[in-house]
Order: C-alpha cells, then structure tokens, then sequence
C-alpha cells in the first residue's frame, strides 16, 4: 500500500499546485494571480516551484518580476486546462444528480440545437420523469473518447469516427434576406438574387455556387461576400440587411413570422450533408441513449411529414442541386 501511496504522490500534482499554474500562466503575473485566488504571492510561487520540482521541468522563463511560459509550460497549461473544466463540468453534474434520477449529457450545433432541438425537449421530458438532457453548443466534431458526451446533433455525412449516426433530416435552402431587398416586390428574379452581396457559412462553402448553378446564372463570382462560422451570426447578418443569405425555413420560422427576413425567390437547393445524431459505439446498448434515440426519430418522422407538406402546398415548384 506505501508503494502505491508514493507513487500517486509521485505521479499527481495537487490541485492547489494546478491551479497556481494555471493562473500564473492565463496573467503571466505572480501577483495578478495571488490576487485571484486570494493567496500572498509567496504563496504562489511555492506552489508552481514545488510543481516544476515534481515535473523535472520549467515551465517558466523568470526574468526580473516578469514571467513567460517556457515551451513545455504552454503545452502543460493546454492539458490542465482541460483537465480543470473536466472536473468542474463533472462535479456539476454530479451535484445535479437526484436519488433516483438519470441524466444525458449531449452536444448540438449551436443554432439547431437552439431552434430545432431544445424546443422539443419539453416533450421528452414528459415522457421521461427524472431524466435531465444536458445540451452544450459544439461547432465541430470531436472525439467522443475525450468528452463526457453520450451523442451530438451535427450536419454532414455519416463519417464520424468511433461512433454510429442516426439519419435525422436533409437541409434546403432558399435564398433570404431583409424585406428592404425585395422593395415592391414579392420575389426577386435569381439573377438579381445573384447581384447582391453573398453571404457565406463556413461549413457551406459551396452552396451559392449550387444555387447559381439550378438557376443557370454563371457569370457572377459566387465566393465574393462575408463568410460567418454559425448560423445564428449568418442568420443576423441577412437580418440586418448586410446582404443575401441560403438558409433553411425551420432556423428563421421566426424571423419570417416576425418580418425581419423574406424568402426571396422559391429556387431551393438541398445541401449535400445531412442531420444526423451521433454516439460512441460502445454505447449503442445504452437504454436511456436507446430510449432519447427512439425519442429523435420520431421527432425526426414528424419534421420530415410537415415539411414534405409545406413543399407539396407551394406554387412554384422547388429545383434541387443535389
């Protein structure tokens, strides 16, 4: 047992020691982080001097009073930073426990997760008493052996590694923008569409260019215009004014009902990527994740119906680049 006590006390730094460290290096100033945790700056300095002596390392260039992180220190402060949101993330959770409760802990693109996911929940939760869904906004991918997550909502292909994924629904998108745009008019002609100034989402790179395509317009450079990495900040953009955006109906249904945007013309196209629910592999046999998967589907089915609808109702029928 001796032997295993000093190897932990070999092996792992205190949290007290961490946390010096870690303040040090976000101000990269003793007394700016003695201030913060309300420790006298000889205080901090035995912590991070203590630390470098169990590391073997430097992870500070000490010139004078000033500091800066060495090259292994940047690196540390990278993994104690994860390691330190980790533990605050968990002893969250774990507080939120009640005694015979359940808890989901997933991940959303952060404007579907806002306007398509989090709406429905109520829903869920009436058919499942004592479960909480914890929803955090990921713009990326990432790997689910490095998070707590038991699934994320994402758009793409069903690619991603170390996981299964669950088809939700496709994306169209119809060209929007503010009513000034339109003037008089009800729509706007594609080609004039295409005069205006194109705004961009990240992970949509190509979609003006497959749009200018199903209207058959090819003499205008369809990569000019910002470019926005969220929905929600493309979303305001075209609200304000700033220029012509492709969106989906189902991310501005209140924008619409509001009159801050106006469908433009009723050219669609259809996104190449899909919707999908992903999770780790190791936990398709989940019964909670099983039963909130079952519950996606359904919400899913009836997503898909109302929009079939919705599109079987127009006047003009939708073109599709596919």
């Amino acid at each position: 047992m001796s032997f295993w006590n000093d190897l932990v006390r070999r092996k792992l730094p205190s949290i007290a020691a961490l946390t010096a460290f870690n303040a040090a290096a976000r101000h990269l100033s003793i007394t700016r982080a003695a201030d913060e945790l309300a420790l006298t700056e000889s205080a901090v300095s035995r912590q991070i001097s203590q630390l470098e002596d169990q590391l073997g390392v430097r992870l500070f260039h000490r010139i004078k009073k000033r500091i800066t992180l060495t090259r292994a220190g940047a690196a540390y402060r990278t993994r104690v930073v994860q390691m330190i949101e980790r533990i605050e993330r968990d002893t969250q959770e774990v507080m939120g426990y009640e005694a015979d409760g359940s808890m989901l802990e997933v991940a959303s693109l952060p404007t579907v997760g806002a306007e398509w996911l989090i709406p429905r929940l109520p829903d869920f939760y009436s058919r499942q008493a004592g479960v909480t869904v914890h929803v955090s906004a990921r713009n990326k991918r990432f790997f689910f052996s490095e998070s707590a997550l038991d699934g994320a909502l994402y758009f793409g292909q069903p690619d991603w590694p170390g996981a299964r994924a669950d088809y939700l629904f496709d994306e169209v998108l119809f060209p929007m923008g503010s009513p000034a745009l339109l003037g008089r008019q009800t729509r706007l002609a594609p080609e004039m569409i295409a005069r205006h100034r194109l705004l961009h989402l990240v992970t949509r790179p190509e979609a003006w260019r497959s749009w200018c395509l199903a209207a058959e317009i090819s003499n205008v450079n369809v990569m000019r215009g910002p470019r926005f990495d969220i929905q929600a900040t493309l979303i305001s953009a075209a609200c304000s004014g700033l220029g012509v955006a492709l969106l989906p109906r189902f991310l501005v249904a209140n924008q619409i009902r509001s009159g801050q945007l106006k469908v433009l013309s009723n050219l669609s196209m259809q996104s190449e990527g899909s919707y999908y629910f992903a999770y780790p592999e190791e936990k398709t046999g989940d019964a909670l994740l099983t039963t909130f998967r079952a519950w996606l589907q359904t919400q899913a089915v009836s997503f898909r119906q109302r929009d079939a609808t919705l599109h079987n109702s127009r006047t003009t029928p939708r073109r599709e680049e596919r």
